[in-house]
């Protein structure tokens, strides 16, 4: 899960946690990019609204890594904006989530989108 604001990013944990899902989280896509490629993640959460790199600008930059041209990602925004909604998908998002949602909403995204891809070799 990423996401600049320390409230949104326990919020969003917190029910993927208690669905059962483990859990890594960042304030920046640095970390995401640099230091969990090695662990493959079944499903990103990520925000669009962030200082410095947005999240379609890390979005597109993870669909050219290796690891990130499969995997699920859900791009979380509170932005009303169906022109922004537009470009995370064409920088291709899997999905998104409009802000606010609820931890049940959460939790079935990722299931609903992990579940087609589950063999046991992932880490979510």
């Amino acid at each position: 899960v990423i996401d600049d604001d320390p409230l949104m990013l326990e919020y969003v944990s917190s029910a993927l946690v208690d669905g059962g899902f483990e859990v890594e989280t960042a304030e920046d896509a640095q970390r995401l990019l640099a230091d969990v490629q090695d662990r493959h993640p079944a499903i990103v959460f990520l925000d669009v609204r962030m200082p410095g790199e947005t999240g379609i600008e890390v979005l597109r930059r993870l669909r050219v890594s290796d690891w990130g041209r499969e995997v699920p990602v859900v791009i979380m925004t509170g932005e009303r904006r169906l022109d922004r909604v537009v470009e995370a998908m064409s920088a291709g998002a899997t999905t998104y989530m409009m802000k606010p949602f609820t931890p049940v909403q959460i939790v079935l995204r990722a299931r609903e989108l992990i579940q087609p891809r589950e063999s046991g070799s992932f880490h979510y």
